[in-house]
């Protein structure tokens, strides 16, 4: 009986190589959005939360300076809480 030989990084080809690469690239993105996504609806709640006490509106002068909204996504974070708050008004 022969033992077998376990396969090693060195032995993939340079494309299998670059499609676990892909692959994992894929994955993170993925990974990232979900992220984001989380971390957005998470936002538009405590700012809901917190003009439901202050009587504020969302803009992005009130999102940035009185909400007190300051990590360098600011815009993205911003236009994301627009649009979960938007889609959640009762038409």
């Amino acid at each position: 009986m022969t033992k077998e030989r376990i396969m090693q990084i060195d032995d993939l080809t340079d494309a299998e190589v670059a499609i676990i690469q892909a692959h994992r690239a894929e994955q993170a993105r993925l990974d990232a959005a979900r992220d984001f996504q989380r971390k957005a609806i998470a936002t538009a709640h405590a700012f809901d939360t917190w003009s439901d006490g202050t009587g504020e509106g969302l803009t992005y002068s009130t999102f940035i300076n009185a909400f007190g909204y300051q990590a360098e996504d600011g815009r993205k974070v911003y236009d994301a809480v627009a649009r979960i708050l938007d889609a959640a008004q009762p038409r």
